[in-house]
This record gives C-alpha cells, sequence and structure tokens, in this order.
C-alpha cells in the first residue's frame, strides 16, 4: 500500500472523495486513512490529521499518480460574465441561467 495525496492548502475534504471515486473508476482500489481524525487535531499534530489517500496496490501507483497529476493541472478555464438578454442583469460567467428571470444563457453562433 502507497500514499499518493492529502487534502492540503487549496484542496478540501471533498477532494479526496472526488479522487478516491476517479481513482476507483480507472480500476485502482483505494482507500482514505485519517478520514476522522480532525478531532483529534491538538493532541496530534495537524499534519498527521490530514485526510490522506492510499494506493491499495503498489503496481497501480504510476497510473495513480498520472491520473492525481492530470486532475491538479486540468485547465478549468474562466467564463466571462454575461448580460441575460431577458431581464438585462449581469450574470456570472460560471452560470447558464440567470438567477433573476430564470432565462437560459444565450450562446452566440
Amino acid at each position: 500500500m502507497k500514499y499518493i495525496f492529502a487534502a492540503t492548502g487549496k484542496y478540501d475534504g471533498a477532494d479526496n472523495e472526488m479522487l478516491k471515486g476517479l481513482l476507483e473508476n480507472s480500476g485502482i482500489p483505494c482507500m482514505i486513512r485519517n478520514e476522522n481524525l480532525s478531532m483529534a487535531m491538538g493532541e496530534i499534530p495537524p499534519a498527521e490529521c490530514s485526510p490522506e489517500i492510499w494506493v491499495i496496490n503498489d503496481d497501480d501507483y504510476p497510473r495513480a499518480k498520472e491520473i492525481i497529476e492530470s486532475w491538479k493541472n486540468a485547465d478549468t478555464g474562466t467564463v466571462e460574465p454575461w448580460v441575460c438578454l431577458q431581464c438585462g442583469e449581469k450574470i456570472e460567467g460560471q452560470f447558464t441561467s440567470c438567477w433573476k428571470c430564470g432565462a437560459d444563457r444565450q450562446i452566440n453562433a
């Protein structure tokens, strides 16, 4: 069994579950360790309380590392804000419908 990832810094605990699912869907058995140690923080050093993903079979480690690195380096892109054609409200780019009137974003072809 080999350690591969811990949710620290810009990553959070939801990343652990998502990455575990990503690895398992790729046929790589893994587990999350230290999942419930946050309540022991203070008694145990914080660095030792971080949830970690471990790959069960050592032979799967190189492929798992590729998957994790690909996820870390994925380009999420930035979408520019847009203006709703129905009500004129300015909407942040990640949204596909207007929060004010519910109209869908119109894509110019």
